[in-house]
């Protein structure tokens, strides 16, 4: 049972991923993986615009009024149903890829998306004419009236299709005819042996043409006429599986191996250590030249450097002033009385003082 559900879950996921994936692989010339890669190739072909709750869309430039997608190319009979072949120089994109509305302001206006189909459209069938019209997005209810669809005679759904050969806003051919829409999903094993989930639009089938025209149509690889529209396409979307080069795994360099930011480191000197006396913790003095034996040492009667220093300053208080080194000044000493020097002697008493001094004896 267990096994099962894991199988269950792993093939749930892997139509999930296929459809995820956009069928690409069904048109091999053309690599789209996000609607903004139809921004620079479609953008010499027309306009992008902002619709409504559509978003952004694209407009072709230099068309008539009366222009309607669908209306320039032919219909091929495909191993998906039927596929859209344009003249248009963009129709690589527009009829392959997202969905054409009706727009007020804008008139038809183009929804970009990147799943793959042979053509986006819904079908009409019976009194002897086929019909269609562009199929709008999943989340978008459109009432597909006469003014939507295109009707040729049965008999002449293989010819080519111009504005001048359709049939538009005809009130008794819609009223005479059924809607057949059959777009869906299949897994299909197409050339090259890959199974993959693809869109089919199969529309009123080959038989109704076959009986109208009497002759008998075969149905073409989906391959070969994708081919023909991708060469279409622009350079820069076209896929170079070829030329693509293999996936590397680079080991990223670290910021400090590269050359130029390599910091420049020089050797420590190494302390030496004092021979700690006991119960105490040993210790370590910074290195000194030593002087020989006998020699004083030059580096004693050093004054030893004075360094600034740098206040810690608080986010709310303004800086102290560092403190200064210089020594405060002292007081003066005490006075001392002055001496009383005796008046000076002149000559005269200077001998008589002399001649009372005792003589030494001899």
């Amino acid at each position: 049972m267990k096994t099962s559900l894991h199988l269950f879950a792993m093939s749930l996921a892997a139509l999930l991923a296929l459809n995820a994936r956009a069928n690409l692989e069904v048109s091999a010339g053309i690599s789209i993986h996000a609607t903004a890669d139809f921004e620079v190739p479609l953008a010499s072909h027309g306009t992008w615009v902002t619709v409504g709750s559509y978003g952004r869309c694209w407009r072709p430039t230099g068309i008539a009024v009366e222009w309607r997608p669908y209306s320039y190319g032919h219909w091929v009979w495909t191993d998906l149903g039927w596929y859209w072949e344009s003249d248009e120089p963009w129709g690589w994109a527009c009829y392959h890829y997202g969905n054409w509305v009706y727009d007020p302001t804008y008139a038809w206006v183009w929804i970009p998306a990147v799943e793959w189909a042979p053509a986006w459209v819904t079908w009409r069938v019976g009194g002897g004419y086929i019909g269609w019209a562009p199929l709008a997005p999943p989340h978008v209810r459109v009432t597909l009236g006469a003014p939507h669809f295109m009707f040729v005679q049965s008999s002449r759904f293989s010819e080519p299709i111009r504005p001048t050969t359709v049939v538009v806003n005809n009130t008794t051919i819609i009223n005479n005819t059924t809607v057949i829409n059959n777009v869906r999903r299949e897994q299909r094993t197409l050339a090259g042996g890959t199974a993959q989930q693809v869109v089919v639009n199969e529309g009123p089938g080959v038989e109704p043409i076959q009986k109208a025209t009497g002759k008998r149509v075969e149905a073409v690889k989906i391959q070969e006429v994708a081919m023909k529209t991708d060469a279409k396409a622009p350079a820069e979307v076209r896929k170079k599986a070829s030329e693509a080069p293999a996936p590397t795994t680079q080991t990223p360099t670290p910021k400090s191996a590269t050359p130029s930011e390599t910091p420049k480191t020089t050797p420590e000197r190494k302390a030496v250590p004092e021979k700690p006396s006991k119960g105490e913790q040993p210790k370590t003095v910074e290195p000194r030249e030593r002087t020989r034996a006998g020699e004083p040492d030059k580096d004693k009667d050093k004054p030893k450097e004075k360094r600034d220093y740098v206040a810690p300053t608080q986010p709310d208080q303004p800086a102290q002033p560092p403190p200064s080194y210089e020594r405060p000044p002292q007081a003066p000493p005490p006075s001392q009385p002055p001496r009383h020097e005796p008046p000076p002697q002149s000559k005269g008493q200077r001998d008589k003082d002399k001649d009372k001094e005792p003589k030494e004896k001899p």
